[in-house]
């Protein structure tokens, strides 16, 4: 009976084990990273359709209920649905949800019932960032024609460009979400962020009824540069 021998050269060595085991770590590292990718973007793209529909909640209340300028008690007061940021991670609506035709009470202060918070610190780390103001709170008017009107704590006119980024505005990322809301309150929503360079300045408009007219932005970013 012939005796069998063992190959020297069969089984698997360490640095084979060790080889497969760093590969697979290579590979789960990276899965880990695009789940949490994926969770950010999802995260912003959630805060960008919420923002979308309220804004576009507020142009329709106040096109449908014809909202302007009350005057009670001799006093000037604005009907118009309105949507406020409160803060980088917070902003209220207003607009007529109890159907009474208005969103004033009868001495002319907002009617609790018409306002809608809305409070994401504890959903998402995504930040809504005025661009050119730190005076929250930041309002954005619909008037009867559905046109806005944006200003701030000190009702100075605001640079109507808004960014909502991720990760505490920290790091810079190609993904993200504008949404384009123009003067007469048209709202539309694109995929990429234009670069610092190619972001139109809001400008006048061809003057055709003797009124300059502004485009609005509201740019949507995850992992947008440094927030100042």
């Amino acid at each position: 009976m012939r005796e069998k021998r063992l190959d020297p050269q069969s089984g698997i060595s360490i640095i084979e084990v060790l080889v497969v085991m760093t590969v697979i770590a290579i590979l789960t590292t990276i899965a880990i990273m695009q789940l949490g990718r994926s969770k950010t973007n999802l995260q912003r793209q959630r805060i960008a359709r919420e923002f979308k529909v309220y804004l576009e909640r507020a142009r329709f209340d106040s096109v449908k209920r014809r909202a302007d300028v009350r005057e009670i008690n001799n006093i000037k007061y604005s009907d118009m649905s309105r949507i406020i940021l409160t803060s980088a991670t917070s902003f209220t609506s207003v607009t007529d949800l109890n159907q009474n035709g208005t969103v004033l009470n009868a001495d002319g202060t907002v009617d609790a019932g018409d306002r809608r918070m809305v409070d994401f610190t504890d959903r998402t780390d995504a930040q809504i960032v005025v661009s050119d103001t730190l005076s929250y709170p930041v309002t954005i008017l619909f008037n009867q024609r559905g046109h806005i009107t944006a200003t701030d704590k000190l009702n100075n006119p605001v640079n109507p460009v808004f960014t909502i980024c991720s990760n505490k505005c920290t790091e810079a990322s190609k993904e993200s979400t504008v949404i384009s809301v123009s003067t007469t309150g048209t709202i539309a929503v694109l995929n990429e962020t234009p670069s610092s360079t190619s972001t139109p300045l809001p400008a006048p408009s061809p003057i055709t009824a003797g009124t300059p007219k502004f485009n609005c932005y509201v740019l949507v970013n995850t992992n947008a540069a440094p927030c100042l």
